[in-house]
Order: structure tokens, then C-alpha cells, then sequence
């Protein structure tokens, strides 16, 4: 037996800032990454969606209860369906999808990598931008589209 003892190479890692680490993930191609950013951002917008919830519940929790306006009420109800359904469902499938097909059928990468993340970004965009005009008072309910297209008054 020899007397050398097992030698243990070290590696040097390289440590990068958060904001290194930032614009890495910001400027991704890669689709596990795009995957986790539509998932987080689904997260986004279910805190956001849950927010309406809330408003939605505490104006139902009394009757002749004044928390909201009728007009906002009917446009928090509407809002409250849009984000759920096209920010948080959506993109949650989407993120699912980047992340395990190309992994389920051996791919490398998804194709076209930087159309992929163009996709989300401007979904993120559009998402942010539909949630913006709703606190310009921009969104509408069926209700008063249809009152609109049929030519009645706007307001009940």
C-alpha cells in the first residue's frame, strides 16, 4: 500500500451577480428557462387574479354593500375571468409545454428558439398592457357590448 493519500482536485466555480444572473435569464433562448418564465409569470397574475377575487368578495359579503361601484364590480367580474383564463391557464400550459417537449421527444431545443422567446415576451407584454387599460377603466363588460351594438343606453 502506498502511503499517497487521495487527492482532491477543486474546482473553481464561477460565481456570477444577481444581476448578471438576471440578464441571463432575461435574454433566454434556452426553453427549460422560457418554460419556468411562463410558469412564474402565471404566478404573477394569479396574485393579481386573486387580488379581484378578493374585491369581488368582500363587495358580495353584505347585501347593499358599497365597496365598489356597480360599473367597477361588473368590470372586476370580467377582468377577474380574462386573467384567469389568458394570464394564469394559459401561460401555465405553455410553460409546461416549453419545459417537457422537447424533453418527451429528445429534442435538443424547441425550434425556432428566438421566435419562442419572443412568444413569451410578448405575451408577457400583452398580458401587462390588458391589465394596465383595466386600471384605465378600458375594459368592458359583454353586457354593456352588447348594449352598445344594439344601439341602447350604455349605462343601466
Amino acid at each position: 500500500m502506498s502511503s499517497n493519500a487521495i487527492v482532491i482536485q477543486t474546482t473553481q466555480v464561477e460565481t456570477h451577480t444577481w444581476l448578471e444572473t438576471l440578464h441571463e435569464w432575461l435574454i433566454t433562448v434556452d426553453h427549460k428557462r422560457l418554460g419556468i418564465l411562463y410558469i412564474l409569470s402565471a404566478l404573477l397574475f394569479l396574485s393579481l387574479g386573486g387580488v379581484e377575487a378578493l374585491i369581488i368578495g368582500i363587495q358580495l359579503m353584505h347585501a347593499h354593500n358599497n365597496f365598489v361601484s356597480p360599473q367597477v364590480f361588473n368590470r372586476m367580474f370580467t377582468m377577474h375571468g380574462t386573467t384567469m383564463i389568458f394570464f394564469v391557464v394559459m401561460p401555465v400550459l405553455f410553460g409546461f409545454a416549453n419545459y417537457l417537449v422537447p424533453l418527451m421527444i429528445g429534442a435538443r431545443d424547441m425550434a425556432f428558439p428566438r421566435l419562442n422567446a419572443f412568444s413569451f415576451w410578448l405575451s408577457f407584454l400583452a398580458d401587462f398592457f390588458s391589465i394596465s387599460a383595466f386600471s384605465e377603466e378600458a375594459a368592458c363588460t359583454a353586457q354593456e357590448t352588447h348594449r352598445r351594438s344594439a344601439g341602447g343606453p350604455t349605462h343601466p
